[in-house]
């Protein structure tokens, strides 16, 4: 039957709001941990389970899709320091200073999401892993561009490998990040940072 000009939909019809559901979890997730159960997740996103199934396939569906919206929230901003034609020094001090923001002022958790749950990885299901793995290839491979660059310039020390410093820079990220989620403030942060760079 066709109702005003339509076909008519099979099924229930989709009531589930994705966005607001892929907020819900990140933020959960995010401000806790990725243990939060999906039932939580659906009593906060006002969203029932079967729908949530429905849009995400399983519990690692879900993850993939909110790690897939926070590596776009996160990496946006590093992306256009990292991208800058700033001398190294000043980029360095941009990245600092982006690491140590006050997130509790922008609404934000401490930490990072993506560092947690590199952390934990194989405890995840294999489309997580996948997604992991490759915010963690995009992240590093936006330093060895930024390095080279710097190596280009003469503004790097050429003794140690590209590969080496864009290890370090994700290492010494990671370490901030948690020590951020642990409670430690983001000016004694900035001095670990800027103490750990003065070796570049």
């Amino acid at each position: 039957m066709i109702v005003d000009g339509k076909p008519p939909t099979r099924g229930r019809p989709k009531t589930l709001e994705r966005d607001h559901v892929l907020k819900t979890a990140l933020m959960c997730y995010w401000a806790t941990s990725p243990d939060v159960a999906i039932s939580k997740i659906c009593a906060k996103a006002g969203a029932s389970k079967p729908g949530l199934y429905r849009e995400f396939g399983s519990d690692d569906g879900l993850k993939e899709a909110v790690l897939s919206v926070y590596g776009e929230i996160v990496s946006t901003r590093r992306s256009e320091i990292l991208a800058s034609e700033q001398p190294f020094s000043e980029v360095l001090e941009a990245l600092i200073t982006y690491t140590i923001q006050d997130r509790r002022a922008l609404g934000l958790p401490d930490g990072c999401l993506l560092f947690a749950m590199r952390a934990r990885r194989d405890e995840f299901g294999p489309l997580t892993r996948k997604k992991i793995d490759q915010l963690r290839l995009d992240s590093l491979e936006k330093y060895r561009q930024w390095i080279d660059r710097a190596k280009a310039n003469g503004e790097f020390r050429a003794d140690m490998s590209t590969e080496t410093a864009a290890l370090y820079l994700d290492a010494q990220a990671g370490n901030a990040m948690r020590l951020q989620k642990e409670g430690i403030s983001n000016e004694v942060i900035g001095e670990i940072l800027r103490t750990a760079f003065s070796a570049l």
